[in-house]
């Protein structure tokens, strides 16, 4: 071989590593797309609470009721003295707090019985997938039949080789 081959070998040489390292930066520098799909379930959980503790009571005013009282005189349940009695009732106001509730209660000995709470959850599922399309160039063992610049005539051919991905 000649120093021409040599030169011309060089310059191929020099263009297929170019034409590899650029094929090899296509390759990598992929976008990668996402995909994200969201679930959401919502749950309403009931939770009994009962006789909750006021947190805050406060006389509001006081009111006087007369009342007909029934008295057994002697020993005898024949006999009854009838007497009407003033008497003194607080009005109050008391209020029950938690987080899941507020309640205000007022009236004649105020109390609140039981209270049910109704607390929603919410349960987000989310799936990502993450993806990179297909390579278009591809690097790998070759081989085929193909023109011989040498021999001037078809002959085998194995080696390495770049492929492009059409479909």
């Amino acid at each position: 071989m000649n120093k021409t081959h040599w030169i011309i070998a060089a310059i191929a040489a020099a263009l297929m590593f170019l034409l590899g390292f650029l094929t090899g930066k296509a390759v990598y520098d992929r976008p990668i797309t996402e995909k994200v799909e969201r679930d959401t379930i919502v749950i309403t959980d009931t939770i009994p609470q009962y006789f909750p503790q006021p947190v805050e009571v406060e006389k509001v005013r006081t009111e006087y009721k007369w009342l007909t009282r029934i008295q057994p005189v002697g020993k005898t349940d024949t006999l009854l003295m009838r007497d009407s009695v003033l008497v003194e009732v607080p009005i109050e106001s008391k209020h029950y707090h938690a987080n899941e509730y507020d309640a205000w209660v007022s009236g004649y000995v105020p109390s609140l019985d039981s209270i049910k709470v109704y607390k929603k959850t919410e349960y987000i599922t989310e799936r990502v997938t993450l993806s990179k399309p297909p390579n278009r160039f591809t690097i790998g063992l070759q081989g085929g039949y193909g023109y011989g610049f040498k021999s001037k005539q078809l002959e085998p051919y194995v080696g390495i080789g770049i492929g492009i991905r059409i479909f």
